[in-house]
């Protein structure tokens, strides 16, 4: 019980502390592939207080409003514990990876609630392309999870970080990891899917009515998001290397991390945006190679 409430602490200042620090990083691998000095890499930490210590200025008194920012948060932290984390995952016994996926659809839906409760056009516009997304996406992740669920036997994330590191090479994993990770840009809001936000186009979608704490909590909620999707990946990947000592894995897991969200990052440099209905036939056909690599999987290869 001990070990599992430390864990758990582990699990939650990583996420919390690490994730401003992650968006950082990329903000200036994006500023150096547009040749630019970017800003400073503890900026996030510097944004997220400015915004705390501001007045939450609400647009409306809808109950929903006032707490959607609230729950994005609350689903990002409660998926960021079903995740190993070099750990084996503080409530791994209560839920396996597909409870790690509704958790984060719980997450986005904060976001729907959040552009649906406000009457600004803006806001419903970002709601229903969040929505449309959701639809897409969410069973290209599943799809991807269940092929490695198949080949490592289990659907528990510890057993299948172990059971594909000892189990080695296999075409439908690639096939799996592939649409996975087009399902992570997607889910964390990156160029070329953040069709939800488009600050150009509806500047920020559901998050247009919010100032202060409460944008705050989105933005950090997405920081967050984008890690436990990244630990999410690296679970999958198996926990290389292969019976790694404990501190080993503890050590390597952030430099995982870092990896997923730096190749995350340089697609979204490379990227222009695309429309919703764009992004909704790429999942679609992404959703066809995930439902082709699961079916290699059941196969044996």
């Amino acid at each position: 019980m001990t070990a599992s409430l430390l864990t758990a602490l582990y699990n939650l200042a990583f996420v919390l502390l690490l994730s401003p620090l992650y968006a950082g990083i990329n903000r200036k691998i994006r500023a150096r592939v547009h040749s630019r000095q970017g800003p400073p890499v503890l900026q996030p930490y510097r944004d997220i207080l400015k915004l705390l210590g501001k007045e939450d200025c609400q647009v409306s008194d809808d109950p929903v409003h006032r707490l959607a920012p609230y729950l994005v948060l609350t689903g990002a932290l409660a998926a960021a514990l079903l995740v190993p984390m070099g750990f084996r995952a503080p409530l791994g016994f209560a839920g396996d990876g597909l409870v790690l996926i509704y958790l984060l659809t719980f997450s986005a839906i904060g976001t729907v609630l959040a552009g649906l409760s406000s009457r600004n056009p803006f806001a419903g516009a970002g709601a229903s392309r969040e929505i449309m997304l959701l639809l897409a996406v969410e069973p290209v992740l599943a799809a991807a999870f269940f092929t490695f669920g198949t080949r490592a036997g289990s659907l528990g994330l510890a057993e299948i970080a172990r059971g594909i590191a000892q189990a080695g090479f296999a075409p439908s994993l690639v096939v799996a990891a592939l649409a996975a990770f087009l399902a992570i840009q997607a889910e964390s809001a990156k160029l070329p899917f953040d069709v939800a936000e488009a600050e150009t186009e509806i500047i920020g979608g559901p998050y247009v009515e919010y100032s202060g704490p409460s944008l705050a909590a989105f933005e950090w909620a997405l920081m967050v998001r984008r890690v436990v999707l990244a630990s999410f990946l690296v679970a999958l990947l198996g926990a290389w290397p292969a019976e790694a000592p404990l501190w080993l894995a503890v050590l390597l897991h952030p430099v995982k991390v870092l990896v997923v969200l730096v190749l995350t990052e340089l697609v979204a440099v490379l990227s222009p945006r695309v429309r919703i209905r764009q992004a909704i036939r790429f999942y679609e056909g992404a959703g066809v190679l995930a439902v082709a690599g699961l079916l290699v999987a059941i196969f044996g290869f």
